[in-house]
């Protein structure tokens, strides 16, 4: 078995690739599919700073909530979706609920439809009063965190469907093996085994810039990974020689 890695050219300042089923992967680590006209992304992590500081004590440099809604309506205003899915973690936890609600209530006002899906991250308080759901639809896709997997699956195991979550913050790690080592945010395709079979799951990479990652690999099959950097896209794919 050998991997196989190929870079997709650059469009001006960020990367776009069609991983499949019709969806466009860009490089600012979301997922859009053109025809139904949805963008999807997940562990936005908001408020990450804060939270850790209020809950933690620890002392972050206070960019990240900024950076992360810049490039969220960098996206809205290049695709103009009429639907945006936030699948899951959209804050960090208990010590930025208002910053976080602060910024629904703006994301709504951007696109006609706003999916907030919950994550073990979100709060009762946010979920409460921002209606939330466990899960979404848009055939042949079946949005939900990852965090009840199995039991998300068992719930829906329809032939086809997708399942796309997050949770996972995969990263796809390069090394030239003379000491540079690259860590990228990373689409993971795979498909995945459930007690009522083997399900297709796409895991969205973090969207939040302070989520580090880490390689996933949870036994499953692996399919594809795609690594976002800023201008670049790499696909890395499992090869079996025939």
């Amino acid at each position: 078995m050998r991997v196989v890695t190929e870079s997709v050219t650059s469009q001006d300042r960020f990367a776009t690739a069609i991983v499949g089923r019709g969806c466009v992967l860009d490089s600012r680590r979301a997922l859009y599919h053109p025809e139904s006209n949805w963008l999807a992304v997940a562990d936005i992590h908001f408020g990450f700073e804060l939270n850790r500081a209020r809950q933690h004590g620890a002392i972050l440099p206070n960019w990240g909530m900024a950076a992360t809604e810049k490039r969220l309506q960098q996206l809205l205003t290049a695709y103009k979706p009429r639907t945006l899915i936030m699948v899951g973690d959209i804050m960090d936890g208990g010590g930025s609920v208002t910053e976080t609600m602060a910024l629904i209530k703006r994301l709504r006002d951007c696109v006609a439809d706003l999916i907030c899906i919950e994550g073990n991250h979100d709060r009762p308080a946010l979920r409460k009063g921002s209606h939330f759901t466990p899960s979404y639809t848009a055939a042949p896709f079946f949005f939900h965190h990852g965090h009840k997997f199995d039991r998300m699956a068992a719930s829906q195991h329809e032939p086809g469907l997708v399942h796309v979550t997050g949770h996972e913050h995969p990263t796809l790690n390069i090394s030239d093996g003379a000491g540079l080592r690259l860590r990228l945010p990373a689409l993971v395709q795979q498909k995945r085994e459930t007690n009522r079979g083997p399900v297709e799951n796409w895991i969205l990479p973090a969207f939040s810039p302070w989520a580090g990652g880490a390689p996933y690999d949870a036994g499953h099959t692996h399919l594809e990974t795609w690594g976002c950097s800023d201008t670049r896209i790499l696909r890395q794919s499992m090869v079996i020689p025939g």
